[in-house]
């Protein structure tokens, strides 16, 4: 099962962006086929069953969209697809959960022997059908739009900031993706997280 890919903080300007709010939560891959719908879960380093402590639930929040998904998919004729959302609650904080009720997002979708769906067509395929992270801008991130992100002004973005994916003219891509985020929540995690040697990675 592909991992999702690792998303830079290095700003790409030439190129045209979809931008969309950065949910603050924890990433969950889950892959599916016409034959046996989802059937294989992981996080982002590992594979996932329903007996995980913090991850486990995930996959039951998954199923739940296994009809509408599997719907797009068996209509599209994929022959697989790999999923990644966004696991999250009310106050979950740079990765970290507390015990309340979560909620699974839809990031992105990678179809076998084709890539990941453009972002325009995901808007397309998918708003109204599950949840999707909020889509706030089109266009090239020049320095005004970033700094109204940092300072977290940037009307639609989250408080963590937001993710930028490149719009290369074809339906299938690899992506380029680069995040950017807000100061203060930078700060927040710094302040709460002092001394972690995982540290860098929640950044």
């Amino acid at each position: 099962m592909k991992h999702y890919p690792e998303m830079s903080s290095v700003i790409q300007r030439d190129v045209d962006v979809y931008v969309f709010e950065k949910l603050d939560g924890s990433n969950i891959r889950a892959e599916w086929s016409p034959k046996h719908g989802f059937y294989k879960f992981g996080t982002r380093k590992r594979l996932l069953g329903e007996d995980d402590p913090m991850f486990g639930k995930a996959i039951g929040l998954i199923r739940q969209q296994e009809v509408a998904l599997g719907k797009i998919f068996k209509s599209e004729r994929f022959e697989g697809v790999v999923c990644y959302f966004e696991f999250l609650g009310e106050n979950s904080f740079a990765g970290l959960h507390e015990p309340e009720p979560h909620k699974v997002v839809l990031l992105d979708v990678d179809v076998y022997k084709q890539g990941f769906i453009h972002p325009n067509a995901f808007l397309k395929t998918f708003t109204g059908q599950v949840e999707i992270p909020k889509f706030i801008y089109h266009g090239k991130l020049n320095h005004e739009v970033e700094e109204k992100i940092r300072k977290g002004e940037f009307e639609g973005a989250s408080f963590e900031g937001v993710v930028c994916k490149s719009a290369p003219p074809k339906k299938w891509f690899l992506p380029i993706m680069f995040k950017v985020k807000n100061q203060a929540w930078i700060d927040k995690v710094e302040e709460r997280y002092a001394g972690r040697e995982d540290l860098g990675d929640l950044l």
